[in-house]
């Protein structure tokens, strides 16, 4: 045990230092590259941590005084800027919590160590007494029994909100009070796009808030629904059930009003004509249910028909979520998520570069899960990041309440 809890401190002083030289610099060159092997060491220090957590409830001669700190500043460092996002615009964050770590252990580890020739380790004279306590279990078993649910849940959190965050570009965040969406502003010449990440189930405030980012001028929604004109879908479903479930309201229709366009109007050359009407022009810009391969087609008669039959909408996702275990293979899953996701996203692309011809704001409010492609295309249409700004979209605490 001593070893394993010599290698904690080494890394944990050695993570710190490289993070200081990192973050210092970083403030004289733009490519930092410590940053790789910086993240590494971080990794493995949250690694050896949770065993070392652990094993201070058997090793009694493990020193709680040096190690419950160390532990607890490696597990804050990363859920500080989650818990307070401000945190992350703060420039000097990393540097001055870099050397806190540096500051920190150096200092603890000298109050359990005075041997110069190796003051970063612990002596073996800590380690001489029997290792097990009975009382010292219990007590740490005691008192995790209200810390390790807590820890857990958080945990579960901040796995969720890292796959979010990566699947969607950042413009899905989940936070310890719910989830909150982004809409980014780009600019090029007298050209905007405003990009609204939307999710089908959320707050009644939230939508309402959405409604009214449409800016006024000569502005069009490139609108998200995909369109069922040859009646191809046989069940087919709605969010209200699974929103009534949560206590949420379900995005049922077109948010913003405005003066509805068909697709050949944007091939007209010249600004749209006869802007007398208050909202912006809207065009549906998604493909038609027709446009999907059978894969795609038999998942989603599949929601329809589970959510429909099932009185309970959890039962009725619970089924699904059985059924498509069973009948949809990792090759299917592609082909689906090609569907969803690429397809869709290249016709609204296409639209895209259409409507910035015709129009100065171009508002595209789709899915989450659509954005980080979406965004894609429109920096690579030289288009500059000019704002953010997050809406709480669903709050967990009233869901809570709720259920």
């Amino acid at each position: 045990m001593r070893f394993f809890a010599n290698l904690f401190l080494l890394l944990f002083i050695a993570d710190g230092s490289l993070s200081l030289l990192d973050e210092l610099a970083s403030l004289l060159f733009p490519l930092v590259p410590l940053s790789g092997l910086r993240g590494f060491l971080a990794n493995a220090v949250i690694l050896i941590a949770i065993p070392l957590y652990l094993g201070l409830g058997i090793d009694r001669r493990l020193p709680k005084r040096l190690f419950l700190p160390l532990i607890l500043f490696v597990f804050w460092c990363p859920l500080s800027i989650w818990f307070f996002p401000a945190l992350g615009a703060f420039k000097l964050y990393g540097l001055i919590m870099a050397a806190l770590q540096v500051g920190l252990g150096t200092f603890l580890i000298s109050r359990f160590n005075e041997n110069p020739a190796a003051p970063l380790t612990l002596p073996p004279t800590l380690f001489e007494a029997p290792y097990f306590d009975l009382r010292n279990t219990l007590v740490f078993v005691g008192v995790n029994i209200f810390v390790l649910p807590l820890a857990l849940a958080t945990a579960a959190l901040f796995a969720a909100n890292s796959y979010a965050t990566e699947a969607t570009g950042g413009f899905m965040n989940v936070s310890p009070r719910g989830l909150y969406m982004s809409e980014r502003t780009y600019r090029r010449g007298d050209r905007t796009v405003k990009l609204a990440a939307m999710i089908h189930i959320g707050e009644k405030d939230y939508y309402d808030e959405v409604a009214r980012l449409v800016p006024a001028g000569n502005t069009i929604v490139l609108a998200e629904g995909v369109t069922d004109e040859k009646g191809k879908l046989k069940n087919k479903f709605d969010y209200h059930q699974v929103a009534n479930l949560l206590g949420l309201a379900s995005q049922e229709k077109l948010l913003f009003k405005g003066r509805m366009i068909e697709p050949n109007e944007l091939q007209t050359p010249g600004k749209p004509e006869g802007k007398a009407q208050a909202g912006p022009d809207i065009l549906r810009a998604d493909v038609d249910l027709s446009a999907f391969r059978p894969e795609t087609m038999m998942l989603l008669d599949a929601m329809g028909k589970h959510l429909r039959e099932n009185p309970s909408a959890l039962d009725g996702l619970l089924k699904l979520n059985r059924w498509a275990e069973k009948n949809i293979t990792p090759a299917m899953y592609a082909v689906i998520m090609d569907d969803i996701l690429q397809r869709r996203n290249k016709v609204v692309v296409q639209y895209l570069d259409q409507a910035l011809k015709r129009y100065q704001t171009v508002v595209i409010p789709w899915g989450a899960l659509h954005m980080k492609g979406i965004e894609a295309e429109v920096l690579a249409r030289g288009f500059v990041l000019q704002g953010e700004q997050k809406r709480l979209s669903v709050d967990f605490k009233r869901v809570a309440l709720h259920n």
